[in-house]
């Protein structure tokens, strides 16, 4: 656990944007962000931004045998530490989130979870980013979000028309959960 966290704060130190903390994301932001998730009947489930796996493990945890989950992850340090785990449910992409298309082709997620620092992308690559999500959503799938402040809620309700905010003060800093249900008769 302590060598996690080191390898996460060295991961932070070598580029912040990608990382966007410090420390990793309290159990508490853990239970928050996989709460909307009905384990009992998703069968695939993306994960953009994991970082070192905080919400990975409990996905992984409470997710069907026959569930698959796909991790798009940047840093290939937390590549490697996240491709230890052998279970065979699981797929990890050294690409960016914005690239996740090209990988999964006809594949359609009914969650995308995400750890990705949407206040340290350029406007164009927040734009991009959510369209690429709502691409790969099936329809009424829900894509949660966190982020540490409410900056991208007016972007993200240009994109969903459903969007659940919640709140956690306890997580290092406290964090604002998004959770946005994709519906097919909303146009961007």
């Amino acid at each position: 656990m302590v060598m996690s966290k080191i390898k996460f704060i060295k991961g932070f130190l070598k580029n912040w944007r990608e990382v966007g903390s410090v420390i990793p994301s309290s159990r508490f932001l853990t239970g928050k962000m996989i709460e909307p998730i009905d384990f009992k009947k998703a069968r695939v489930i993306v994960e953009l931004g994991p970082g070192l796996g905080c919400f990975t493990r409990k996905i992984i945890e409470m997710m069907r045998k026959d569930a698959k989950l796909l991790i798009f992850e940047i840093n290939p340090d937390f590549c490697r530490e996240l491709g230890k785990n052998k279970d065979n449910r699981i797929t990890v992409f050294n690409v960016s989130a914005l690239d996740m298309a090209y990988h999964l082709k006809e594949i359609k997620a009914d969650y995308v979870i995400s750890g990705i620092p949407l206040s340290t992308l350029t406007e164009n690559s927040h734009s991009l980013l959510l369209k690429a999500i709502k691409n790969i959503l099936s329809d009424g799938g829900i894509y949660i979000q966190f982020q540490y402040s409410l900056g991208s809620y007016k972007k993200l309700k240009s994109f969903f028309r459903k969007v659940v905010l919640k709140f956690t003060l306890f997580n290092a800093p406290p964090a604002f959960i998004y959770q946005c249900v994709k519906d097919s008769t909303h146009l961007e």
